[in-house]
């Protein structure tokens, strides 16, 4: 009994051995592809290129941004799972994908056949003012805001491209008890130039897809969805402060298909996270506000960051009643 218990002592050491030892010899030997489901010059892509940029460097391949976009990122999503899981197809994510996922839009189930192997960086989301508007309304932060409403009921119309998801549960809770109207959009450029223009009088969205017209002054930030004044912009308030449980913000990880060899993943994570310390990465995300609030590590602390992300979306259509696809392990 004891000989079989040493033998399987020894053949787990064996092939843990043989585990480690793959991971560390990957090498890529050719061009890389990340897919990104949206389309060029948006949040995700812009996200995507300088990490690309340093990857090739540290790799010593071509890695290549692919944009396939439509559907609100259901076509990336199906082009990735037509690829071959061969270590060389990776995809840019965030909770968007989730929401398709459970709105029955996707040919798989999204959360059994994808991982995220690496979350890049956690934005912050804003409800924003024209402020060509909000001149007008002589508002200047988002208590002013609260104020105007109140007085003003349906007046003050809200850009939206989607009522679920993150934008969606920023501007109810943001909102709530106060009479605006939701105007529906189908794309991000629009808004901007609308907002710009005062058209519309404020939108939610993540702080990277605003800080042009920011610094432009065409639009003004009213709130931050977070714990604390962001240090990029810290005149603007933030839900901490003014009695608002909701820090929610986009956030963007690399994904991999199902199958897809442990070496490859450990080896680009790796270099990912090399990237991290390169002043071209650091300078990114200082100027679009990603540092700060940090990213899970790789491996469990990711998994679970991941799941409790699905989980919290779950519950939000679910009370919605947008849900459409569930998970077990979600209920």
């Amino acid at each position: 009994m004891k000989k079989l218990i040493s033998l399987v002592i020894v053949l787990a050491m064996v092939l843990s051995m043989v585990s480690f030892a793959s991971a560390e010899e990957w090498k890529f030997e050719r061009k890389i592809e990340l897919v990104c489901p949206w389309g060029l010059g948006g949040g995700a892509d812009s996200t995507l290129r300088p990490l690309a940029t340093l990857l090739q460097q540290k790799l010593g391949v071509p890695v290549e941004v692919r944009n396939e976009t439509g559907g609100s990122g259901v076509n990336g999503i199906e082009y990735t799972y037509k690829q071959p899981a061969d270590g060389y197809t990776f995809m840019l994510g965030t909770q968007s994908l989730f929401i398709q996922d459970m709105s029955d839009n996707t040919s798989m189930d999204f959360k059994t056949e994808f991982e995220c192997i690496d979350v890049l960086v956690h934005s912050i989301n804003m409800l924003a003012g024209s402020t060509k508007k909000m001149n007008e309304y002589g508002i200047k932060n988002f208590s002013d805001l609260k104020a105007y409403v109140a007085e003003h009921p349906w007046e003050v119309s809200v850009a939206m491209l989607t009522a679920v998801g993150v934008d969606g549960m920023c501007f109810e809770i943001a909102t709530e008890g106060l009479d605006v109207n939701a105007v529906a959009y189908e794309g991000g450029s629009q808004v901007n130039a609308d907002m710009a223009g005062g058209h519309v009088d404020l939108a939610v969205g993540g702080y990277d897809d605003m800080s042009g017209l920011i610094e432009s002054g065409d639009i003004m930030p009213l709130l931050m969805f977070c714990e604390h004044r962001v240090s990029i912009f810290d005149s603007c308030e933030c839900t901490a402060e003014v009695g608002i449980n909701s820090f929610a913000g986009p956030w963007r990880g690399l994904f991999a298909k199902k199958g897809t060899p442990q070496g490859a993943i450990d080896t680009l994570v790796a270099a990912i996270e090399e990237c991290r310390q390169d002043p071209v990465w650091q300078e990114f995300i200082h100027n679009a506000a990603y540092d700060e609030r940090e990213v899970p590590a790789p491996g469990e602390a990711t998994k679970q960051f991941v799941w409790q992300e699905y989980k919290d979306l779950r519950d939000y259509m679910f009370e919605q009643e947008t849900l459409e696809k569930d998970y077990e392990d979600l209920k």
